[in-house]
């Protein structure tokens, strides 16, 4: 199997893709929330930035930003380890929870931003969940809601960015 070497890359946003691990079913409606702990326990612990982020039944995407010395392979890795931990012990067994690579992009200029979250925040719909992207709960759609009370009450709270139209990472 071939392994890819990463850049040891930080002081970027990265748009990230974690899969579950073949032959493993999809999460179940109580596990979303395990997941989303697992990611903000690597986020509390870590101090990695996360402006957006999905959870879908087979995988999950993320918008996240590493300061120095953090790498996104070492930020994924953690959500991964924690977040396989839970799963684990929601469903009594134990291995391999995630694909051992993981797809990840940094964000080149402020378009991709926005063409990414609109990509992630679309996906529920995309695939037959949902018929709009603020009725699937497990994203951070509805954090970029007018109605405060619909941001308050998304399941976790998002890093805010304004990129400039001359942002380059």
């Amino acid at each position: 199997m071939s392994r890819i070497h990463r850049l040891r890359t930080s002081d970027r946003i990265f748009f990230v893709t974690a899969n579950l691990s073949r032959g493993l079913g999809p999460l179940a409606n109580h596990e979303y929330s395990l997941l989303l702990g697992a990611l903000a326990e690597s986020r509390r612990k870590l101090r990695f930035l996360l402006h957006g982020y999905v959870l879908m039944p087979d995988h999950w995407h993320a918008l996240i930003w590493t300061a120095y010395p953090l790498t996104i392979s070492q930020a994924v890795k953690d959500i991964k380890w924690n977040s396989a931990r839970a799963l684990n012990r929601s469903r009594g067994l134990s291995g391999t929870v995630w694909q051992h690579q993981f797809w990840d992009r940094f964000v080149r200029h402020a378009r991709e931003f926005d063409d990414r979250l609109t990509y992630m925040h679309l996906n529920p719909v995309r695939n037959g969940l949902v018929a709009k992207p603020e009725d699937w709960p497990w994203s951070s759609y509805n954090n970029f809601a007018p109605n405060a009370t619909r941001v308050a009450e998304s399941p976790i709270q998002i890093d805010y960015i304004s990129l400039s139209e001359t942002y380059r990472g």
